[in-house]
């Protein structure tokens, strides 16, 4: 008669064995990083932060595919169906692990099945830009300067958080203002700094060296308390925009599937990246904070952010598309 009992045991062993072998022999080629937005934006930043790391970890390449369009869900599908080996990294937004889940009626991906979440690299608020010549100093400014010329200010957003900001902010603000989608938040600001919009959302990553630059203005940030690396640039709560609260982060998904050796070893890698000196100051420079995570509370926070943008759209007056 079989020992059910020993045959399990067995099992089990050699499954723990044969992931060590993996996480022995990995990694056995480049790495491949797909991001969800084109270069410049902050998620490519730290993507490339990320590869630079990993390089110096494991001394293989480490090459970023850039793979913008559909609020990140392009890139999110590709990097969902590639081979669980741990050769295959996304660094994705909230975009594309969260509030894409709310705003889309149907999705290629889902980000809490096809994925093993690894870790939260950096969060940040979102910040208000106008264009320098817009008059308007403040968020109440603007707001008198939508309601004087309703439905004919428009915003640009480059990814599903800074949509959802822009709709939040008119309809805290009871303002008509017309939306323009980009497929990155690069791409609105630079329409943004040609006058082709009049303001969007942006992360400070992507935005603040044009707000030190001058050729763009902060009129405010969408964080509770000031954003302590922008303490001189007030909040829209603290302006009269009621609950005006977004931030937007950073992270990093595996396709489901790897190993679990593997992703422990992936992880400690990439902690060791994101908590350098060299890259701690060179986020703070852009206005982006480290918050590294559990996996756990990784997923926590992908949840929480999920039903926390449906909430803000019901709010917003906005369908999923």
């Amino acid at each position: 008669m079989i020992d059910r009992r020993r045959l399990l045991l067995a099992s089990t062993a050699a499954l723990s064995i044969g992931g060590a072998a993996k996480a022995d022999s990995f990694p056995n080629g480049p790495f491949r990083i797909i991001v969800p937005f084109g270069p410049g934006s902050a998620t490519d930043q730290s993507a490339r932060n990320v590869a630079e790391g990993l390089n110096r970890a494991f001394g293989v390449a480490a090459v970023v595919e850039n793979k913008p369009g559909a609020n990140g869900a392009i890139a999110a599908e590709v990097a969902a169906k590639a081979k669980p080996d741990g050769q295959t990294i996304f660094v994705c937004s909230n975009t594309a692990a969260a509030s894409n889940v709310a705003m889309m009626k149907s999705l290629s991906y889902d980000p809490l099945k096809d994925f093993d979440p690894v870790t939260i690299i950096g969060r940040a608020p979102v910040f208000m830009i106008v264009n320098a010549k817009v008059e308007a100093k403040s968020a109440p400014e603007f707001a008198a300067l939508c309601k004087r010329q309703p439905g004919k200010i428009n915003f640009g957003s480059g990814s599903a958080s800074t949509r959802i900001s822009g709709e939040l902010f008119k309809a805290k603000a009871g303002v008509d203002m017309v939306h323009v989608p980009y497929k990155s938040t690069p791409a609105a600001l630079q329409d943004l700094m040609a006058g082709h919009v009049q303001m969007c959302f942006a992360d400070p990553v992507t935005s603040l060296p044009q707000v030190k630059a001058g050729t763009v203005r902060c009129l405010g940030v969408g964080s509770r308390g000031r954003y302590k690396l922008t303490p001189d640039i007030p909040t829209l709560i603290e302006q009269g925009i009621p609950d005006f609260e977004l931030m937007t982060w950073t992270g990093i998904l595996l396709p489901r599937g790897v190993p679990q050796p593997v992703q422990t070893k992936l992880r400690e890698a990439m902690l060791k990246a994101i908590t350098d000196p060299t890259y701690v100051e060179r986020q703070a420079q852009g206005g982006s904070e480290i918050a590294p995570s559990s996996p756990e509370e990784m997923r926590r926070i992908m949840v929480a952010e999920i039903q926390l943008y449906r909430d803000m759209m019901k709010i917003a007056g906005i369908e999923p598309e």
